[in-house]
């Protein structure tokens, strides 16, 4: 079973191992490979299979007006790295100590504080330390001072491009989930609490649940997708909308979904969405008796593809 082991100043090492080092933000196909080929070449050599990743993207901390939109939360980002098989997690809280490391300071005072590394596996264009300045380069001489091989790992490539988070967020930020779906392995997921909206759904006869979303969560282009909710454990096929309702000009609510054959008080509870396909654009229909049907229609062609 993998251990999640949050770095602390003063630890005891973990011992030997060989280490994938990366911010990890999607758990990507690319990731994934990654972790894969840490883990076998741990196994070769008897060492440990270690992780090493952050609680955060650094980019939340060194320009947080900047930051790209966040794929994974890192509960998720830990579940999907544990199922990669390493033996232990290291997360790393990035903060502004953290930031501000030189990048031959942050691999004395974290990397080698934390483990005795016989290899370290990262991303062939990994940067880091303070202001990215630490290179493949720069980790490979220190590797050789300090006793340890550096293994830069290719991209994995699909549809003859290499699979990196900023083209994810973009197949997102375009609604394209099936593009997603193909670059991270798995349906792009969005948690979100639901709080009070309008009541508009119970009165139509079909329950909407409007999600508070973490900021910054990557959320879909605006529009109707069909996908799954889960709930407590039990996952239930859902219609998706995400952005303003045209229909509601005045309404404050971004994400809602409607869980079909859901029955039950949701309000403060925790929605874990996952995004299969985009069924079609938002658009206004003041007619109520439309907008009904528009919506039951949405909810018949739930079913017809996810059952």
């Amino acid at each position: 079973m993998t251990r999640v082991v949050t770095f602390e100043p003063g630890m005891p090492p973990l011992g030997a191992a060989v280490c994938a080092i990366g911010v990890f933000d999607g758990v990507h196909l690319g990731h994934q490979a990654l972790i894969a080929d840490t883990v076998a070449r741990a196994r070769d050599t008897g060492a440990t299979a270690a992780v090493v990743t952050f609680d955060r993207d650094p980019e939340l901390v060194v320009s947080p007006d900047g930051a790209p939109p966040q794929l994974l939360v890192l509960a998720d980002k830990l579940r999907y790295i544990r199922e990669c098989g390493p033996d232990v997690v290291l997360v790393v809280p990035f903060d502004a100590h953290v930031a501000a490391l030189a990048p031959e300071r942050f691999l004395s005072e974290v990397l080698l504080a934390a483990l005795v590394p016989i290899a370290a596996v990262v991303g062939h264009d990994f940067r880091f330390g303070r202001f990215a300045s630490g290179t493949v380069e720069t980790l490979d001489r220190y590797g050789t001072d300090h006793g340890f091989a550096v293994v830069p790992h290719e991209l994995v490539e699909v549809d003859g491009e290499p699979v990196t988070s900023t083209r994810i967020r973009a197949a997102v930020a375009a609604g394209d989930m099936d593009l997603a779906t193909r670059l991270l392995g798995r349906e792009h997921i969005v948690h979100g609490r639901v709080v009070r909206g309008r009541g508009i759904g119970h009165e139509l006869g079909v329950p909407t649940a409007n999600l508070s979303a973490p900021p910054a969560t990557a959320l879909p282009a605006s529009g109707v997708y069909a996908g799954y909710a889960e709930v407590d454990g039990v996952t239930y096929p859902a219609a998706i909308s995400v952005g303003h309702p045209p229909s509601f000009p005045d309404a404050n609510d971004e994400l809602e979904t409607h869980l079909v054959d859901f029955e039950g008080d949701l309000y403060g509870r925790e929605v874990v969405v996952r995004f299969v396909t985009r069924l079609r654009d938002l658009r206004r229909i003041d007619d109520t008796a439309e907008l009904a049907r528009a919506i039951a229609a949405d909810v018949a062609e739930v079913r017809d593809l996810l059952g």
